[in-house]
């Protein structure tokens, strides 16, 4: 028999802000949208990524060596990276000492994620947390995911799925009965969805309406984002949507720029740069309307 096996970006004990409880979380590496916001970009592509943290660099020139690719380079006490020839083997990473450089990206077999989860689960008892998957978008490897929640279901762990829901509704139906809630990721208006991130914004709406009404336990988290959705107008589109689709709970997800030094060491441009995190007043004034029509709070 052909062992499972995922796409995992990194594994996280002691979660906050993805569930209830303290939580362990599996991030799922690759993910089929692009939003500007992205904290997590690391997990976007499908294959690892390796990230250069240069401010922690100290030119020791070990990474040099480890290198067969010869993507790195020291002269006159300063490192240069170069990502053409990388073949993300890793050797540069175990090499140096400073931790400058980071992969991001393994395939693992179900069995090492779960003895991972395995690890926690007596603060899941006593806390009434349990395993987040996240990513990236976990859902692309559905199949991966549903045996994974099936273990964790005959464990008795809560599982909580993290989903853009920018995939064909059979990858949910692959997962619906073994999983306990479900935390669904808004990023958009329908018709905005498309320009804003690459999504499909009818299937995102479709999907979200089909899983409420097969039962799932949902809630539609928004990440506020200024200069895109951060108004009382765009908010009363979305209220609208949403209760289209059965919604009831919603999480308002506060922009936040502690991601921003993952798109240098990834060698990309931070386009949110110029952001500023959304006022705490009006963030209270778009909670007043969404908690007119849900349960709502500001989370994240």
């Amino acid at each position: 028999m052909i062992e499972m096996i995922g796409r995992i970006s990194r594994l996280q004990h002691f979660s906050v802000g993805d569930g209830p409880g303290i939580r362990s979380t599996v991030f799922f590496q690759g993910c089929n949208l692009h939003c500007d916001w992205c904290h997590n970009p690391e997990t976007i592509p499908l294959k690892a990524a390796l990230l250069f943290y240069r401010e922690r660099c100290t030119a020791c020139g070990h990474c040099v060596q480890a290198c067969s690719k010869k993507c790195h380079r020291s002269a006159s006490g300063c490192h240069a990276f170069s990502r053409t020839a990388c073949n993300l083997c890793g050797a540069c990473v175990e090499a140096c000492t400073p931790q400058a450089l980071e992969r991001c990206g393994q395939e693992m077999t179900l069995d090492e994620v779960f003895r991972f989860i395995e690890e926690d689960q007596d603060f899941y008892a006593a806390s009434g947390g349990g395993v987040t998957l996240s990513g990236g978008e976990p859902l692309l490897q559905a199949d991966f995911c549903g045996e994974l929640v099936k273990k964790c279901r005959e464990s008795k762990i809560n599982t909580v799925i993290d989903t853009a829901g920018n995939i064909p509704y059979t990858a949910f139906e692959k997962i619906l009965a073994d999983t306990s809630m479900f935390y669904y990721d808004i990023k958009a208006a329908e018709e905005d969805y498309q320009a804003w991130t690459g999504g499909d914004g009818a299937r995102i709406f479709a999907n979200l309406k089909q899983l409420i009404a097969d039962g799932a336990d949902v809630t539609a988290r928004i990440p506020m984002i200024p200069q895109y959705n951060l108004s009382p107008e765009y908010a009363e589109r979305m209220i609208l949507r949403l209760r289209s689709c059965g919604v009831k709970k919603v999480h308002l997800l506060p922009f936040h720029r502690l991601g921003s030094g993952k798109y240098q060491a990834l060698g990309r441009e931070y386009t949110c740069a110029g952001l500023a995190p959304p006022r705490k007043e009006d963030l209270e004034q778009l909670l007043i309307l969404f908690s007119a029509a849900f349960e709502a709070a500001i989370a994240g």
